[in-house]
């Protein structure tokens, strides 16, 4: 006789659990150990943020659920679902997406083999919880996990049932709708379905943002033991990008878009998403959980003098085995899997169409010489094709953790992964991009070049990296429990910085962690110290005229203090906050730029990353179905540049505030406004060589937003 209940019990149980039964603030979550454990017996740095607590928010980016936790940097540069995210240093080098941190949908991966994120993919009104793992994870997802694994879960179909509508509307023309249908057959299928539409005007110039989203999930308990979960979406998301300031124009008139020449840049995305989980609880012991997955991507992506026409067939699996049994007399449970994942990526890159030249004609870029500079392009078209690039990626991974209980009070994590990484790209240029400064027009005029005969180039590099991984967990208490960690963790470099830099290495790191968290029914805290070395950092930095620059950094150390908590005041009703200490130095940093200038960045900070960050808040949903949340966020200074040659300390006190009201679970109306008080900052403040590179945060944003459920 099985002792564990039947599949379709266990799920309707977990469902329908209200908020008020749960008695401790404890939270549990799948990602960190690839089963469903409580945060107190997970010996790692993580973050759970629930679906109550996600429904605090406007939900229409996602940098707004994640901004205001410990270890993360969620910013926004140019709305809509644009996020650059930083998690403990992981993510620093990327220009746009996410690098380094390891993303999931619903458990699927949708980071490319070489390690990029975009975000368009998710639907921030579907979120039901988001599991964050901060440090390296290599053990259990591979590579370019060494930032963290971030999974972004959608609701279940096995969960939802009825029909829900939701609405809101914001200044600056942003409205934001979502139709949600869910049912079943009552024979074992369950199904719900959901159409999303999100819209900005923007208060920048050039930013208008417009996205479009449907998904469909079906569920299907095959018997008391097994089930199927099918999962099919499309995304049509267009987002025109203002660019960034320099430190004059953020001064003068934040709300304009960049005086740079390419001032017509966008990511105009198509995205086909399709996924298959099975579960089979084979016995009482013994689980099988297998997934297959197909991604389709396209873009017209006009950016910094090129517009990237092209996409993406990507493919994977996931087959994991779950094993209770027994060890030298313990309980302990053996989780062993593969993933394999393949990118068949494709693009053509060309020259604007249309520019305006400095001596006032109007006529194709491609006529431009070097004494007819291209001033600033009119139009986003693409003209002659500039070059062609092919990828191949590659990546293929076995792993196993064995979790061992040597007592009542104590967890042992062993871990270890084998993976390799192949990239084989091919690349055909047609036209150079040069730069030529100007001192008339105080900037590096571009002009297009055209080869004599074609250039071709090729990169073809694999990677073999062995990541191992120790945890321990001791519980003093129900309530109270300390860990550490030993965890690994190795990052490839991009297609893109392979081709500019063919000798460029992945990079390690190494993390040395320990932690103490505690839940009861009135408080929750949760804390983490970390050292963590890594070994041929990827950095990114600039040429003389501008040109990006990519580098193995040498090594650098990071150190790091988080603190979470939460105590409960009233009934319903919290207080709570997070901080987040950094110290991270380039231990080794050395290059020499193509003039022969050597530059030596050892024992320097990092850029962006503040000396602290902070936030406060108090939130509460009171009896008669009143709720609020008032957050203050603050990051310290910041080196704008490696050179660590200049400070921004503006980033102070930016305060959130939302009302609302809901009735159960069918009604519910809120007002979200966001920096309260209208404070002019900078998402992102930085420093080169040939200039500033500032994008200013939003000004104030309201948005008044209403659901009903029949």
């Amino acid at each position: 006789m099985r002792k564990s209940l039947p599949l379709l019990s266990a799920l309707l149980i977990t469902g329908f659990v209200s908020a008020q039964e749960v008695i401790k603030l404890e939270k549990t979550q799948i990602t960190a150990t690839r089963v469903e454990r409580a945060e107190l017996d997970i010996p790692a740095g993580i973050e759970t943020v629930t679906k109550e607590e996600i429904e605090m928010e406007r939900q229409y980016n996602i940098s707004e659920v994640l901004e205001s936790l410990p270890g993360v940097q969620a910013t926004t540069k140019n709305g809509g679902y644009d996020v650059r995210l930083i998690i403990r240093g992981g993510g620093l080098k990327a220009p746009y997406a996410v690098r380094e941190i390891n993303i999931l949908l619903d458990g699927v991966p949708i980071t490319d083999p070489d390690g990029l994120s975009r975000l368009d993919f998710i639907d921030p009104q579907l979120l039901e919880q988001i599991d964050i793992v901060k440090g390296p994870n290599s053990t259990l997802y591979g590579a370019n996990s060494a930032g963290g694994v971030v999974n972004f879960i959608t609701i279940n179909p096995f969960k939802f049932q009825g029909f829900k509508v939701r609405a809101g509307y914001g200044n600056y023309g942003t409205y934001m709708y979502r139709l949600l249908y869910g049912g079943n057959d009552g024979k074992g299928l369950f199904y719900n379905t959901s159409v999303s539409y999100r819209k900005s005007d923007s208060w920048r110039e050039w930013n208008r943002f417009e996205s479009f989203q449907t998904t469909t999930k079906l569920g299907w308990l095959i018997d008391d033991s097994s089930s199927l979960e099918t999962t099919i979406s499309f995304t049509k998301s267009d987002l025109q990008l203002p660019g960034s300031l320099d430190k004059e124009e953020f001064e003068e008139d934040p709300t304009q878009q960049t005086s740079s020449p390419w001032r017509k840049s966008g990511r105009y995305s198509r995205i086909f998403f399709w996924s298959n989980k099975y579960t089979n609880e084979i016995s009482e012991n013994l689980t099988l959980k297998g997934t297959v997955y197909l991604q389709r991507w396209t873009h017209y992506h006009p950016v910094f003098g090129r517009v990237n026409d092209g996409g993406s067939y990507v493919g994977g699996i996931d087959a994991q085995i779950e094993l209770k049994h027994k060890l030298f007399g313990k309980d302990s449970l053996l989780i062993t899997g593969i993933q394999g994942r393949y990118d068949h990526y494709n693009s053509k890159r060309y020259t604007y169409q249309l520019c305006k030249l400095i001596n006032g004609d109007i006529d194709y870029c491609s006529n431009a010489t070097a004494d007819n500079q291209i001033e600033y392009v009119l139009t986003d078209n693409r003209d002659l094709l500039y070059d062609d690039q092919k990828n191949r990626n590659y990546s293929l991974g076995i792993f196993a953790q064995e979790t061992i209980k040597p007592s009542k009070k104590t967890i042992v994590d062993l871990g270890i992964r084998v993976d390799t990484v192949k990239f084989d790209i091919e690349k055909v240029s047609y036209f150079d991009l040069e730069y030529v400064y100007n001192r008339t027009y105080r900037y590096y005029g571009p002009y297009y070049i055209k080869y004599t005969t074609p250039v071709y180039e090729n990169a073809s590099k694999t990677w073999n990296y062995i990541s191992p991984r120790v945890g321990v967990v001791y519980k003093w208490t129900p309530d109270l429990s300390t860990y550490a960690t030993i965890s690994t963790g190795f990052q490839t470099p991009q297609d893109s910085e392979l081709l500019v830099n063919p000798d460029l290495d992945a990079s390690n790191t190494v993390n040395y962690e320990a932690g103490l968290k505690a839940a009861g029914d009135r408080f929750y805290l949760s804390s983490a110290v970390y050292f963590m070395v890594t070994e041929n950092e990827i950095v990114r930095t600039y040429t003389a005229e501008g040109d990006r620059l990519y580098l193995n950094a040498g090594k650098t150390h990071k150190k790091g203090f988080e603190l979470d908590a939460k105590f409960k005041v009233l009934r319903g009703v919290f207080i709570g906050g997070s901080y987040t200490y950094y110290d991270f130095k380039y231990d080794t940093f050395v290059y020499t730029d193509d003039d022969g200038v050597v530059h030596d960045y050892s024992g320097n900070k990092m850029h962006y990353i503040p000396d602290y960050m902070y936030s406060l808040y108090t939130v509460g949903k009171l009896p008669a179905g009143f709720k609020f949340k008032l957050e203050v966020n603050t990051w310290g200074s910041y080196y704008a540049d490696d050179a660590n040659t200049e400070k921004y300390d503006d980033y102070k006190n930016i305060t959130n505030l939302m009302i609302g009201y809901e009735k159960g679970e069918k009604f519910e109306i809120s007002l979200d406004v966001r920096n309260l008080f209208d404070k002019k900052y900078a998402s992102q403040y930085l420093k080169t060589d040939w200039g500033y590179n500032i994008y200013p945060a939003p000004p104030r944003t309201y948005m008044l937003r209403a659901s009903y459920k029949f």
